[in-house]
This record gives structure tokens, C-alpha cells and sequence, in this order.
């Protein structure tokens, strides 16, 4: 919840596609887990992106940046979980784990399992990815 979050630490930003379109939603850029976070960088313009990098890295989180095409695929949209024994699970689609490189996935499994769905048909004609499809419980 944006508002529990002091205003000290938040940092606002644009984000364009390659077309300089602007990015409607940070889901497509970005995941922010437990300890680690996903952003292509390349969109955040160039004005902010100093300000977003220092911030995710002051917080804790290994930066794991993706590029523009991975971004289409979806490895921006993927959330980290915990399962009801308590492990750290990392939830992604079957198109955005194929799209990470092997280093990247390692570095995900530092911070937990990773659990793969096959959902072309919700990524192809919804537009949508993993994380779009679930809610978050904040305990």
C-alpha cells in the first residue's frame, strides 16, 4: 500500500516501451521480491533510472536488470510468494522463464524456487502474465 510507505522512500518515475510509448503499469517492468529485484532498466527514463537503481540496491534488493525483449516476454511480470509450509516461491510463466538467462535464473533461486505456469494462452490474447493474475495477502 502506497500510502503506509513514507514519503522519504519513494521514488517516482516514467517508463517508455521502445517506441517511447509510455509503460502502463510497473508489473510489465518490474518485480520486487524478498531480497532481489527484476526492472528493465532501459525503460525507466534516463532522468530517474539513477534514483530507481539507488533506491532498489538501499533497500536490500540484488538488482537483476532485463532487457527490453525480455521484458516483452514477460520476466518483469513474475511475483515472489511463500507457500503455506513457508518457503519462498517465485512464480513466472513458462515463456518468461525461457527468456532468462541462465545466470539470471540463478540468481532467482537465491531467493527461492522457482514455479513455472503455462499460460500462452492468458500472455497471447490477455496480455497479461503471472503476476497479473494473482493478489497479494499482506500479513
Amino acid at each position: 500500500d502506497m500510502m503506509n510507505i513514507p514519503e522519504s522512500r519513494r521514488v517516482f518515475f516514467h517508463a517508455n516501451d521502445r517506441s517511447g510509448t509510455p509503460i502502463y503499469h510497473t508489473n510489465v517492468i518490474m518485480s520486487i521480491g524478498d531480497g532481489f529485484a527484476v526492472i528493465c532498466d532501459e525503460c525507466v527514463n534516463s532522468s530517474d533510472r539513477t534514483d530507481v537503481l539507488n533506491a532498489l540496491e538501499q533497500l536490500g534488493h540484488e538488482v537483476i536488470a532485463i532487457t527490453f525483449d525480455q521484458m516483452v516476454n514477460f520476466c518483469g511480470n513474475i511475483l515472489n510468494l511463500r507457500n503455506n509450509d513457508g518457503e519462498s516461491i517465485i512464480v513466472m510463466s513458462v515463456r518468461a522463464k525461457s527468456h532468462f538467462q541462465q545466470d539470471q535464473l540463478t540468481m532467482l533461486e537465491k531467493y527461492g524456487r522457482i514455479v513455472e505456469v503455462n499460460i500462452d494462452t492468458i500472455e497471447t490474447i490477455g496480455g497479461g502474465s503471472a503476476r497479473c493474475m494473482m493478489a497479494e495477502i499482506f500479513v
